[in-house]
């Protein structure tokens, strides 16, 4: 078999090898993040939807061929890593790393929301210099409230996750109101709860978003010392999907900092600074709305589960 796998030789592959192609999805961007104790700037994130797009292309055609040297379907394999609203008709019809890209590049979350056509609007948008992902949302803006109404509507049966769904649901029903700043910090609010319990979930106490950065962009190392079986390993892409947008929303930024405020959608600016020009807009409320329903979705589906059984490995 053929070893061209980013990070070099791989042994024969078996049916774990998957767990070691999802240790290399993020592993060329390390040098790229600061140590957890340092404040991120703005720029590494920058940095790194640029290098994901140039160092991923190569890597989805390597874990193909190891899945069929494992004697998996493919198909199965692209079903299971990506999140429903990626899928249709049984098969995945969105490239899992070109909406990782968009995610990166835009910080507009692709995982559970929005709705599958709008999905696809927003990926020919990504690729067409003439068309604008900001535009495609603000177009598409009640399509895309109805569908997280309905996949609250489908956690709504879950007690547990009724107080959370009620403020999600208040911050939608704000946007369709264009009350701008109320749906933006409501949802920007429970993006803060929502990612500080995923952190207590997976490490077990509480943790600042500097550190917390770090961890999502280099978890998926881990994988290969887990050894998670195929199917299982699956989850910490879908789990990666739905936390790239965090890497621009949860950005750090300070008016000391000398940087102009971010434009675009900043959890930093919206609770301290929600007075700062060109913060609160349709698009970033949109955005900060999407982004609170894609976390609330994936808590409910894995509650973390593979990211927890990575950080088990973490020593330091």
């Amino acid at each position: 078999m053929s070893t061209d796998a980013p990070g070099g030789e791989r042994p024969a592959a078996t049916g774990d090898e998957f767990a070691f192609a999802a240790a290399d999805l993020l592993r060329p961007f390390r040098p790229l993040v600061q140590p957890a104790a340092a404040e991120l700037s703005a720029e590494p994130t920058r940095q790194l939807a640029d290098s994901i797009g140039r160092a991923i292309d190569g890597f989805w055609p390597w874990v193909e061929r190891t899945a069929r040297a494992s004697g998996k379907r493919v198909d199965e394999l692209h079903r299971r890593a990506a999140p429903p609203n990626w899928v249709s008709d049984g098969k995945a019809d969105v490239d899992y790393f070109a909406a990782v890209r968009l995610s990166l590049a835009h910080g507009v979350p692709l995982a559970w929301v929005p709705d599958p056509e709008t999905v696809k609007l927003l990926l020919a948008a990504h690729d067409d210099e003439a068309v604008s992902v900001h535009a495609v949302l603000d177009d598409r803006r009640e399509p895309i409230l109805d569908h997280c109404d309905r996949r609250l509507d489908e956690l709504d049966r879950t007690p547990a996750a009724a107080p959370s769904v009620r403020v999600a649901r208040e911050a939608v029903r704000a946007l369709r109101l264009d009350l701008l700043s109320p749906a933006q910090s409501a949802a920007t609010n429970l993006i803060d709860e929502l990612v500080r319990t995923a952190f207590t979930i997976v490490y077990g106490d509480r943790h600042s978003h500097a550190p917390a950065l770090s961890r999502v962009q280099t978890l998926s190392e881990r994988a290969r010392s887990a050894g998670l079986p195929f199917f299982a390993s699956l989850g910490i892409l879908r789990e990666l999907a739905t936390v790239m947008p965090l890497l621009n929303a949860m950005a750090p930024w300070s008016p000391g900092s000398g940087a102009p405020a971010p434009t675009s959608f900043s959890r930093q600016v919206t609770s301290h600074h929600i007075t700062a020009p060109d913060q609160v807009t349709r698009t970033n409320a949109l955005v900060a709305v999407l982004t609170a329903v894609s976390l609330l979705c994936q808590e409910h589906d894995s509650h973390w589960h593979t990211w927890k059984i990575l950080s088990a490995l973490e020593t330091g």
